[in-house]
């Protein structure tokens, strides 16, 4: 009788082996609420890291649209018929004419005739007569007398045998040069990314994106603000978001001379 009484003693009763399950599931419960939500939460940064990585890709192709051609850099070998920009705008670019190594130092960029840049010579990208122009290849050209203003291919052809066209500042104008037609590199650039729309988003080469601002501004004061009409249209300001409401803003700019 002793030595049952002492095994029945060291068990467990029936309450406490269902209040031992009960616990016991209520913990489990709780630890998969927990973890099952912070395995659903851990994704979430990096879904945010993706979203900004695709904003920031779309910006890098409009800016790539609208600044086709390297930036010119020290030191560096360049070949007949490499293009360049200016590390500072200035309503210009550059076609090598004679392939060489670049100086330690950037040249004064002439507007006409040419530039000589350690052992390679620049001459500015000036509009050619009876000259083929792409729309695929994004040709781009520069007036002969430079006014500050990059003019787009829109449509290809060949350009004029004799008469330069009139290149005009504003940039609802197109222009007519016998087979093709050119529009002011800031207009096509707009035109391209579509007016303000943050319920549409847009689809295009650029990428998927909502559009902000998509307009010309001015400084006054080192203020921002929009121009009235009439006003020089040479400030661009694009403003971008993603479906997270994260955006990316950028100005573009002509330089009028």
């Amino acid at each position: 009788m002793k030595s049952r009484k002492l095994i029945n003693q060291s068990g467990f009763t029936l309450i406490e082996i269902i209040a031992t399950v009960v616990v016991l599931a209520v913990f489990s419960a709780m630890m998969l609420t927990m973890f099952s939500d912070s395995l659903i939460k851990s994704s979430e940064p990096m879904r945010r890291i993706l979203k900004s990585s695709d904003l920031s890709k779309v910006m890098a192709n409009i800016m790539a649209d609208y600044s086709p051609y390297p930036r010119w850099k020290a030191s560096t070998s360049y070949s007949a018929g490499n293009k360049v920009l200016p590390t500072g705008m200035n309503g210009r670019f550059y076609i090598c004419t004679t392939g060489g190594t670049s100086g330690v130092s950037e040249p004064q960029w002439r507007d006409y005739g040419n530039t000589q840049d350690g052992s390679v010579t620049w001459k500015a990208g000036i509009w050619i007569k009876n000259t083929s122009y792409s729309v695929i290849s994004g040709d781009i050209v520069i007036p002969t007398n430079p006014n500050g203003h990059f003019y787009r291919c829109i449509t290809a052809g060949t350009s004029s045998t004799s008469t330069e066209p009139t290149w005009p500042s504003k940039l609802d104008t197109s222009i007519s040069d016998a087979g093709v037609t050119w529009q002011r590199l800031l207009k096509y650039l707009s035109d391209q990314i579509g007016a303000p729309d943050q319920v549409n988003k847009k689809n295009n080469s650029y990428g998927q994106y909502y559009v902000v601002e998509n307009r010309f501004v001015k400084f006054v004061s080192l203020v921002m603000q929009p121009i009235s009409s009439g006003e020089p249209e040479n400030v661009l300001e694009v403003k971008i978001k993603n479906d997270e409401g994260e955006t990316l803003t950028a100005l573009f700019t002509a330089k009028e001379n």
